[in-house]
């Protein structure tokens, strides 16, 4: 079984890679560097839900779903216009990545859908306005007893 924070990992380095918007990502802090210039994605073990279930009748091979919470802080520059386009493209362009590096430290669960929303308003934090998006992507990893 792979620590679960490795996985959390895997997946912000894929979508950090991959998408040049994404300037910072943290698995362990909630709120984004002050250094961001245009978006962060975050992982913090706010609402990740783990599911264990048995596959097979070998009572000491488990499968372990995790559902995990990806964060992407859009960092709004007061151009409402353009931090709006990329709060709508930033959950296409992560899935992309995700499905791209998929097996590089995660499995993707293709028969379980991604959720991606938008919040309704701005966050501010420490001065800084922030339109922050929410996907949730399911992975599958193997424990055994």
């Amino acid at each position: 079984m792979t620590v679960t924070s490795s996985i959390v990992n895997a997946l912000l380095s894929a979508i950090n890679t991959a998408v040049s918007d994404v300037d910072s990502v943290s698995s362990s802090d909630f709120t984004p560097a002050i250094t961001t210039a245009r978006i962060a994605a975050l992982s913090p073990a706010f609402e990740l839900e783990s599911r264990f279930t048995w596959e097979t009748l070998d009572v000491f091979a488990v499968t372990v779903t995790h559902r995990v919470p990806i964060e992407l802080w859009i960092k709004h520059d007061g151009k409402p216009a353009a931090t709006m386009q990329r709060a709508r493209d930033i959950g296409v362009a992560a899935m992309a990545a995700l499905v791209s590096a998929d097996g590089t430290g995660y499995t993707l669960v293709y028969d379980e859908p991604v959720s991606f929303t938008v919040d309704p308003g701005i966050t501010t934090v420490n001065s800084l306005a922030w339109l922050v998006a929410t996907m949730f992507v399911s992975v599958r990893d193997e424990l055994s007893i």
